[in-house]
């Protein structure tokens, strides 16, 4: 399976457990998978869960049932007219932005460089709000204009979100200017840690003299402390959902493979 580098988190869940369970090899497929997307935390739930339990189509029915709870709840955020500013793209973002676009509000998103999942998120978009794309520095300078940041995440920790890198720095400017960060995430992506990876530095710029290093990272770490709000199929809160389940022996074992490989973030 390659890996997705564009679509939302809530887009890939599917594709991810029919290639686990088509495998003889189960382990090595769950391996093979968490390498590909180490920060999201719904395919460790997803792995944690097949080694638990057995894989359930049932689960993924249940996963867009909660995506259309969170949507529900996310409707009584927001007022007619208001400004609000996303950052790179998430699936379930989109479907809240989507039921908001009635309500003539007026979005701002960036890039989402290097591969330009915000372009993505403004081509679905454009023609159903009024929407302006910056590119990403300059979003952090449009913060003062918004009344709130919507944002997805790959995965809620221990400690806090990890999503797209850029969104720390982000949440820094809009605590500065008292401007809310409500974080949209199904409970499916609470689990207690997840990797980040470097990706190959041609995606940045692809003949690169060889006396530069360059380092491509496409995910950050953000404490909770800095979101003002999540919003999950159980409603919304200023307090952050947690992990409540038991981790596989299988999924302990991976994850101390990979903490050879990459950075650990609980």
């Amino acid at each position: 399976m390659e890996q997705d580098r564009i679509s939302g988190a809530a887009e890939i869940e599917e594709k991810v457990m029919n290639y686990i369970l088509k495998q003889d090899d189960i382990f090595s497929a769950a391996l093979h998978i968490l390498e590909a997307y180490p920060s999201m935390g719904s395919v460790w739930n997803i792995v944690n869960n097949i080694f638990l339990y057995g894989g359930d189509k049932k689960e993924m029915i249940s996963r867009q049932e909660s995506i259309e709870k969170l949507v529900e709840n996310a409707s009584s955020l927001i007022s007619d007219g208001a400004t609000i500013a996303t950052y790179s793209r998430s699936s379930t973002v989109v479907r809240i932005l989507k039921r908001w676009a009635e309500r003539e509000i007026r979005t701002i998103c960036s890039e989402g460089r290097p591969m330009m999942e915000g372009r993505k998120l403004a081509g679905e978009l454009g023609s159903m709000v009024d929407l302006t794309l910056l590119i990403d520095a300059a979003l952090l300078s449009m913060i003062e204009e918004v009344d709130a940041i919507l944002i997805g995440a790959d995965a809620i920790t221990e400690g806090g979100i990890v999503n797209k890198v850029g969104t720390y720095a982000l949440s820094v400017v809009a605590k500065e200017k008292n401007v809310p960060i409500w974080v949209a995430s199904t409970l499916s992506k609470t689990f207690p840690f997840v990797f980040i990876k470097e990706e190959s530095g041609k995606e940045i710029w692809k003949d690169f003299p060889s006396s530069i290093r360059i380092k491509n990272v496409y995910f950050d770490f953000t404490p909770s402390d800095m979101i003002s709000l999540f919003i999950t199929e159980e409603g919304v809160s200023r307090k952050k959902p947690e992990f409540k389940g038991k981790i596989s022996k299988e999924v302990k074992e991976i994850a101390k493979m990979m903490e050879k490989k990459y950075h650990l973030v609980r």
